[in-house]
């Protein structure tokens, strides 16, 4: 393979032709992403409270998926497939079968992009899910995983354990990314300084103490470091 010079800057959104509207809320719930009609979106931002960073978003859809694959998987897309930080794929995995998919995607992936299946069958149970991610956790460097999204009632967002289910583990998935090549803004947090308040006739009184102290003094050191710590403190009213 060539080496990856570009920044790995791509999210991939794909789902079945008939599985539009939920591609769209995906989008819009996910990337805040209103478009119903543009194939790449480019300047998004993702952001979390330790950085942010800018992506674009591609959006496709499919009348037959191992079609798509036999395309995607071509020679020809390699440089589109090495900028690809993860793919998205809407589907009902009742009606696919997730280990022929993957197995043919994975091998012509960068080992950096994540592959993401979302489910979006409402009978499909969310111990099925977890069956397929045990499959799938150690047999690839690639980081896959197997979502459950329901869209009719709300989709627990953590489960037994505490682990991230839903929308929240692709957030948490993109989130713990490797951008390769891609500039990271760090967060800074800062600091509230504690807010001081004094009364102007309280105010003009210190300075009038102080300055009848620093007067008193004869030792000329020992004044400076009075004047010095009067002004440091009485400065944090002005």
């Amino acid at each position: 393979m060539d080496d990856y010079q570009y920044p790995q800057n791509k999210i991939l959104v794909l789902s079945h032709d008939s599985h539009y509207f939920s591609q769209t809320q995906l989008l819009k719930e996910l990337f805040q992403c209103n478009t119903t009609s543009a194939t790449i979106v480019k300047g998004q931002t993702w952001e979390n409270k330790y950085y942010r960073t800018s992506f674009d978003l591609y959006i496709d859809s499919f009348t037959s998926l191992p079609e798509w694959i036999k395309d995607f998987v071509t020679p020809e897309c390699e440089p589109l497939r090495n900028v690809i930080a993860g793919i998205i794929l809407i589907t009902d995995s009742k009606s696919i079968n997730p280990q022929e998919v993957l197995q043919r995607l994975v091998g012509f992936m960068h080992p950096n992009t994540f592959i993401v299946l979302v489910n979006i069958n409402e009978e499909v149970e969310q111990d099925e899910i977890d069956e397929l991610n045990e499959t799938w956790n150690n047999g690839s460097t690639n980081v896959i995983e197997f979502v459950n999204w329901t869209k009719s009632r709300a989709t627990i967002s953590h489960n037994e354990y505490g682990e991230r289910l839903g929308l929240d583990r692709v957030r948490e998935i993109i989130d713990t990314h490797d951008w390769l090549d891609c500039e990271l803004q760090p967060i800074v947090t800062r600091v509230e300084e504690p807010a001081y308040d004094m009364p102007l006739e309280q105010l003009i009184t210190n300075l009038q103490n102080a300055r009848l102290k620093f007067k008193s003094m004869r030792k000329s050191d020992e004044a400076d470091v009075f004047a010095n710590e009067t002004a440091n403190e009485l400065s944090k009213y002005l």
